[in-house]
């Protein structure tokens, strides 16, 4: 059977695909610039739109060329699957909590498929980067809890001051 795509309109199909993806990165760059206290609204469901903030951030932080993310975000993507994969996996016990071996192996799973990719990663990108990849992958998480607590705030799911609100914790005096 003959081949439709010849490997020049692959090519071409990769970059122009790589192309819209960077376009949707700075978009989404944008947005989480502009207003970092919220995600944007109404676009696709929520994990969606934390997979594009996910992105933008990481693409302006590491400030991929275009060769580096045609290499860097299918081995991303990959790695991204196979954590989700083992984190659907990972279940509580009986009484719905994780004992602490539990959690110390889900931990050091995640650090074995880290080390996984590790390799792949300088491959797309260079050591440099690959160790500040780890680095604004916490950030974003960090940025990301903000905005959530921030929406919970807005929204009234979070007591004011008080005895038990934020800066209460439950305890008299309201101190930590």
């Amino acid at each position: 059977m003959k081949k439709y795509f010849t490997n020049r309109k692959l090519k071409t199909m990769k970059k122009l695909m790589m192309a819209a993806m960077l376009v949707a990165g700075m978009c989404s760059a944008n947005i989480f610039a502009q207003a970092p206290q919220q995600p944007p609204q109404g676009q696709g469901n929520k994990e969606d739109r934390v997979e594009a903030l996910r992105i933008a951030f990481i693409s302006q932080q590491l400030n991929l060329s275009p060769q580096e993310a045609q290499n860097f975000w299918p081995v991303y993507n990959q790695f991204r699957g196979d954590m989700k994969t083992l984190q659907q996996n990972f279940k509580p016990g009986g009484n719905g909590q994780f004992t602490a071996e539990q959690q110390l192996d889900m931990e050091q799973k995640k650090l074995d498929l880290k080390k996984k990719y590790k390799n792949q990663f300088e491959g797309a990108l260079g050591k440099d980067k690959v160790n500040q990849l780890y680095n604004i992958e916490r950030q974003f998480h960090e940025k990301l809890k903000e905005l959530r607590e921030q929406r919970q705030q807005q929204k009234g799911n979070i007591q004011g001051p008080g005895p038990n609100g934020p800066r209460g914790g439950g305890r008299p005096g309201g101190r930590f």
